[in-house]
């Protein structure tokens, strides 16, 4: 218990630091230290009889890894520090970049996206339907039906379906950026959060256009609701809850007008979700204590609704110890884990790629009911040891140059990178996500969706 409080003070010491250092605003080193403190600190509990203890080398692993994350971290921040212009910029574009009347970074081609989007979700979920034959909550057994449903459904379906997690960020980026009103607030010319006007648009249609916005972003939660993943809930409220703090940078008033909301409705949705599905599949709220050998007869409430967190974080970080000792007497597979993503995506129309898919077996790693272990998982299946050594420089780089060119340049596409990224950090100790195609599949989008909208090249964004 100790060790549990000392790693939640450091977790709190270093979200601070995320928020208010001046010199390193919102960094991503400071929100990985957080995230990695109680990445540690949790498993301190030792609530199951499943769980192995760290020892001595594990635990130096974790500390190098987290050394080469911070060394790699400030050598590339040096680094791109010099070739960026570094000059701080308002953090929402400038009205002749967006503007609503179709000029270059057009808030009306990005509603059109947006609508595009939903009506691909749509199209997407009537035929996974129509393929699989129901969804996830509504199935008998959701668990059960999740796995089956990926055999029946193409991965591009499935992926569509749930195109909720793109366009409901993106609107909320409209709103961000053109000051969201509801209908019955009177208002005679809309203006930007910063008090910038938004161009000469009727009230009426400026209301109307939001108000459709918020019908999207009701379907779009209840269809992503329907497939029964905290995963993807917790990616939309993260994105969204990114992009408040990067596009308004909120004082502390306006921070309580808009979080507690936020964070109440989607924490009971991300708390009751999972609960209906496992009572749904295996009959009792107790079954995730009881597969992983948890006593929680003793749990109050609040308590049962933590425990899928407890194990979530520490059953990841023994896959983890669990692949070190594994990759220690079995064939490494040296990358062919890392590119699993491209290999099932494309593998079918370049049969040449098969050759290069991965093969290992979960179970005889941790458990076959766990298949996720923190971002260093995949890399420990391919390289071992060295990967708590390479990968975390590899990663320090690509967030510090995201970091970077979102602070030189406050534009669609540098927000959401940016956003999406403090997804990925916050998620590092829970989930592999460099190994799920949806990841790749977003970025790919992202960027079309931006070279729509400004009609400009990345390059030209980089001073």
């Amino acid at each position: 218990m100790t060790l549990f409080i000392i790693f939640l003070i450091l977790a709190a010491t270093f979200f601070y630091l995320f928020l208010r250092d001046r010199t390193h605003q919102f960094s991503p080193l400071w929100l990985m230290l957080s995230a990695w403190m109680l990445g540690l600190g949790i498993p301190r509990l030792n609530l199951s009889r499943l769980e192995k203890d760290w020892y001595p080398e594990y635990w130096l692993l974790l500390f190098v890894s987290l050394c080469m994350f911070v060394i790699g971290y400030y050598l590339f921040d040096k680094w791109l520090g010099s070739r960026f212009d570094l000059e701080v910029r308002d953090p929402l574009p400038k009205g002749r970049t967006f503007s609503s009347s179709g000029g270059a970074g057009s808030t009306t081609r990005l509603r059109i996206i947006i609508y595009f989007l939903f009506a691909v979700s749509l199209i997407a979920l009537a035929t996974f339907y129509v393929r699989a034959g129901n969804f996830p909550l509504f199935a008998k057994d959701p668990d059960v039906f999740r796995f089956a449903a990926d055999e029946q459904v193409p991965g591009l379906i499935n992926y569509s379906a749930q195109l909720a997690r793109l366009f409901i960020p993106l609107s909320f980026y409209l709103f961000f950026i053109e000051g969201f009103n509801w209908p019955w607030r009177k208002k005679t010319q809309p203006r930007l959060p910063l008090g910038r006007p938004q161009g000469n648009v009727p009230t009426a249609a400026y209301r109307r256009r939001h108000m459709h916005l918020v019908f999207i972003c009701l379907i779009g939660a209840l269809s992503l609701i329907l497939f029964t993943s905290r995963t993807q809930i917790f990616f939309v409220d993260l994105w969204v809850m990114a992009l408040y703090l990067l596009m308004r940078r909120p004082n502390l008033t306006q921070a309580l007008k808009f979080y507690p909301v936020f964070l109440l409705i989607s924490i009971l949705v991300l708390a009751t979700v999972p609960l209906y599905r496992q009572y749904k599949s295996y009959g009792t709220t107790d079954y995730l204590a009881g597969v992983a050998s948890i006593d929680s007869s003793g749990f109050n409430p609040a308590g049962k609704a933590l425990l899928p967190i407890y194990v979530g974080v520490s059953f990841n970080q023994q896959a983890l110890l669990h692949a070190v000792e594994y990759y220690e007497m079995h064939p490494l597979q040296h990358g062919r884990v890392s590119l699993d993503p491209f290999t099932n995506l494309f593998g079918k129309a370049i049969p040449a790629l098969n050759q290069f898919k991965s093969d290992f077996d979960l179970c005889a790693i941790f458990k076959c009911w766990w298949n996720t272990g923190t971002y260093l998982f995949p890399f420990v299946q391919d390289f071992g040891k060295w990967a708590f050594v390479i990968i975390p420089l590899i990663i320090a780089g690509i967030l510090a140059f995201v970091y970077r060119y979102w602070l030189a340049v406050k534009n669609f596409l540098s927000i959401n990178l940016y956003a999406y990224a403090c997804f990925f950090v916050v998620m590092s100790i829970y989930l592999s996500f460099t190994v799920r195609a949806e990841m790749y599949l977003d970025l790919f989008l992202l960027l079309v969706i931006h070279l729509f909208v400004t009609r400009k090249m990345l390059s030209t964004d980089i001073a």
